[in-house]
C-alpha cells in the first residue's frame, strides 16, 4: 500500500516538474486572449505572447524530450492547440504550423542539425509547402535562392525550411529541404494585409543566394514509404491535420461561448425578451454544439489510433487514414457553421473589429482556405465510397 502511494507521489512530482502540453496551454491562454487584439494590429503575435509560447515549449510538442521537446502525442497536440486557438486563432495557427514543421525537420534531419536547431532551448520554425527554392551545388553545400509566401509563424521563428523539386525517382517526385537561419531571410514586412489570422505574420519573404551547408539539407519523396519516422511531403501534410482540426474546433467553441454569454443580455429587435428566449437560438446552440462535440470526439478517437500506430513504427491503416481525412472535413465544417451561427445571432456590436466573435469569423474563414481542408477532398472521398475511385486520397 505504501509503495503504491509513493509511486503516485513520484508521478505527481514528475507532472509538476514537466507539465503536459494542455496544462502548459491553459497556464498562458488568458494572457494570449488579452493580447489578441494588439497582435492583430501589429500583424504578428505580441512579444509577450511569443515569449509565453516559447517558454512553454508549445512549438515542439511531438519532439522527444532528449531533443528538447515535450514527447507528446497527436492527441496532446490537438488539445493544446485547441486551447490556444480558443484564446486567439492566430496563436493557434502559429502553433499548428510550427509544430508540423518542427516535427518534419526532426524527422528528416540528422543528429547534428537536431542539436543545432533544437538543442539551445525552445524554438519555432516555419516553412512553405510549395517547393519554390532554387539551388546551385557548391563545395560543401548549396547556394539557395527563391521568392516565397505564406510565412506563418515567421515573426517568432529562428529557422525556415524551403524545398526544391528534384528529378523523379521510382516514379514519384522528390524534393530537397534546405534549413536556413532567419537572418538569411529578407522579410517583406507589409505583405500580410488580410481578412483574418492577421497576427500570424504569414508574410512573403526572399532568400537571395545564401549558402546552406550540405548537412543542413535532406531529401525526401512525396509519398511515404510506410514508416512515420521517414520524412515525406505527404507526411508533412498529415502532421498538420490534427493541428488544423484543433484550430477550427478551438475557434468554434470560443464563438459558441461568446454567444451563450451575450444572449441573456441581448435584446431581440422584433420581439419581446432577450436573445436567449429565441427558440431559433436555443435550437441552434443545442444542435451545433452537439454536432461539434460529436465530430471532435470521433476525430480524437482516430488521432489516438494514429498515435498508437506511430508508436509501433507504422502508419495508420489506409482505410482509417481515409476516415481521418473525412472526419477532419466534418469537424472543420461543423466548426465553421457554428461560428457563422454565433455571428448571425450576435448583437450589432459584432461589426466592430474589437469584438472577439468577429475575429472568430474572420480567422476561421481565412484558415479554412488552406489546401488540406478544401471541399474538393469530400468529393474525392465520395468517389472512393461509391467505388468510382480506388486507393487513398492523396491530399
Amino acid at each position: 500500500m505504501h509503495h503504491s502511494i509513493n509511486r503516485r507521489v513520484v508521478a505527481l512530482d514528475r507532472e509538476r516538474a514537466n507539465p503536459r502540453p494542455l496544462d502548459r496551454a491553459r497556464a498562458i491562454s488568458r494572457l494570449i486572449d488579452e493580447e489578441a487584439l494588439a497582435g492583430e494590429r501589429l500583424g504578428r503575435l505580441t512579444d509577450k505572447v511569443a515569449a509565453a509560447l516559447l517558454k512553454a515549449n508549445l512549438f515542439s510538442i511531438r519532439l522527444p524530450q532528449e531533443d528538447g521537446g515535450l514527447d507528446g502525442t497527436g492527441v496532446e497536440l490537438f488539445e493544446a492547440t485547441e486551447e490556444i486557438a480558443r484564446a486567439d486563432g492566430s496563436a493557434g495557427w502559429c502553433m499548428l504550423i510550427s509544430n508540423a514543421v518542427s516535427t518534419f525537420v526532426h524527422t528528416g534531419a540528422n543528429s547534428t542539425v537536431r542539436r543545432e536547431v533544437f538543442g539551445n532551448g525552445p524554438v519555432a520554425c516555419w516553412a512553405t509547402l510549395l517547393p519554390k527554392a532554387k539551388s546551385a551545388e557548391v563545395e560543401g553545400g548549396f547556394r539557395v535562392s527563391g521568392n516565397f509566401a505564406w510565412g506563418s509563424s515567421s515573426s517568432l521563428s529562428r529557422w525556415v525550411l524551403v524545398a526544391e523539386p528534384l528529378d523523379d525517382r521510382d516514379g514519384q517526385q522528390w524534393f530537397r529541404a534546405h534549413l536556413l537561419p532567419k537572418e538569411d531571410v529578407e522579410i517583406k514586412e507589409d505583405s500580410w494585409d488580410v481578412m483574418g489570422l492577421r497576427a500570424t505574420a504569414s508574410v512573403d519573404y526572399v532568400i537571395s543566394d545564401k549558402f546552406v551547408p550540405a548537412y543542413r539539407t535532406f531529401e525526401y519523396p512525396f509519398l511515404s514509404d510506410g514508416n512515420p519516422r521517414h520524412a515525406s511531403a505527404l507526411g508533412l501534410i498529415e502532421l498538420g491535420r490534427p493541428g488544423m482540426a484543433a484550430f477550427a474546433s478551438g475557434i468554434a467553441f470560443r464563438a459558441l461561448a461568446e454567444l451563450i454569454a451575450a444572449a441573456p443580455k441581448t435584446k431581440r429587435l422584433l420581439a419581446e425578451g432577450m436573445q436567449s428566449d429565441d427558440n431559433l437560438v436555443q435550437f441552434g446552440i443545442g444542435e451545433l454544439e452537439g454536432r461539434l462535440r460529436a465530430a471532435r470526439g470521433y476525430y480524437l478517437d482516430l488521432v489516438a489510433e494514429q498515435d498508437e500506430a506511430i508508436a509501433k513504427g507504422r502508419q495508420l491503416d489506409p482505410d482509417r487514414t481515409l476516415d481521418m481525412m473525412q472526419a477532419l472535413q466534418t469537424l472543420t465544417r461543423a466548426a465553421r457553421e457554428t461560428v457563422v451561427f454565433a455571428f448571425d445571432n450576435a448583437s450589432t456590436t459584432v461589426v466592430y473589429s474589437t469584438n472577439p466573435l468577429q475575429r472568430c469569423l474572420r480567422d476561421i474563414f481565412t484558415g479554412l482556405k488552406h489546401g488540406i481542408v478544401t471541399p474538393a477532398i469530400l468529393g474525392r472521398i465520395g468517389k472512393v465510397r461509391l467505388g468510382l475511385e480506388y486507393g487513398a486520397v492523396r491530399i
